[in-house]
């Protein structure tokens, strides 16, 4: 190992980084673009073999020259795959971890629902950070049978994301709108609630059928965080008159 295959990361990934509680026998780096998450498992010996996947033929083709330089071996512990994640080829083994992260909800929820088709009864853990579309996400891996190993709120560059870990084998359960990652008195973590919660009762006024219970969600979460409306302000119910 030297300098040359040390990666800077962002706040961001950093801190999916940093969620990882184990070594895997394989960690795949889904739609990975530059591939910087992944080589930086790699540079910390976090996995046997790291394989990249994207469907970006000209960014893996300059990602495979990179690895080439930060990670030169006769037999390198890495692979680059242009591929879309649902049409993977997934060997049947345990201790395989899948980063899905930087793509929006309902493709995520596609690559959760691919992989759980790819590898029936076979438990495998995912670090998820969606860029958008949360609770559909994790309404999808509550439906999938997955627990929690850790989750936390991300504000990086204006945007807020939610970094989840979680594993096929029993653990905590998952909750749709997140438990443990809240910190009440933190004031990112208020926007973020505001922020969310102002988002679905938008949606809520024109389709109450299908958003009103995400309203109703999101608004019980300030039911346990005994926490009063002076030190975190309560969004207004909009206007309905």
């Amino acid at each position: 190992m030297n300098s040359q295959t040390t990666v800077k990361l962002g706040k961001r990934l950093s801190q999916l980084e940093n969620m990882l509680e184990q070594s895997y026998s394989i960690i795949w780096d889904c739609c990975c673009d530059h591939g910087l998450l992944g080589m930086s498992l790699l540079h910390k010996k976090l996995a046997d073999k790291v394989v990249f996947v994207d469907i970006l033929a000209h960014q893996m083709a300059l990602l495979e020259q990179d690895l080439q330089r930060r990670f030169p071996a006769d037999k390198p512990n890495w692979q680059v795959i242009c591929q879309d994640v649902k049409e993977l080829k997934i060997p049947q083994v345990e201790s395989q971890l899948f980063v899905i992260a930087g793509v929006g909800g309902d493709k995520t929820v596609e690559f959760i629902d691919s992989l759980c088709e790819a590898l029936p009864g076979m438990p495998f853990d995912l670090l998820i950070c969606s860029v958008q579309g949360n609770y559909p996400v994790r309404e999808a891996l509550i439906r999938h049978g997955f627990s929690m190993k850790g989750e936390e709120i991300v504000y990086e560059n204006k945007r807020f994301y939610e970094a989840i870990y979680v594993t096929k084998k029993p653990g905590p359960i998952i909750t749709a709108t997140g438990s443990s990652m809240w910190d009440w008195l933190n004031p990112d973590h208020q926007n973020y609630w505001q922020k969310i919660l102002g988002h679905y009762r938008k949606k809520a006024l024109a389709d109450p059928l299908r958003f009103r219970s995400i309203v109703d969600d999101y608004e019980s979460l300030l039911a346990s965080a005994n926490i009063t409306a002076e030190v975190m302000p309560i969004f207004k119910e909009p206007n309905q008159g």
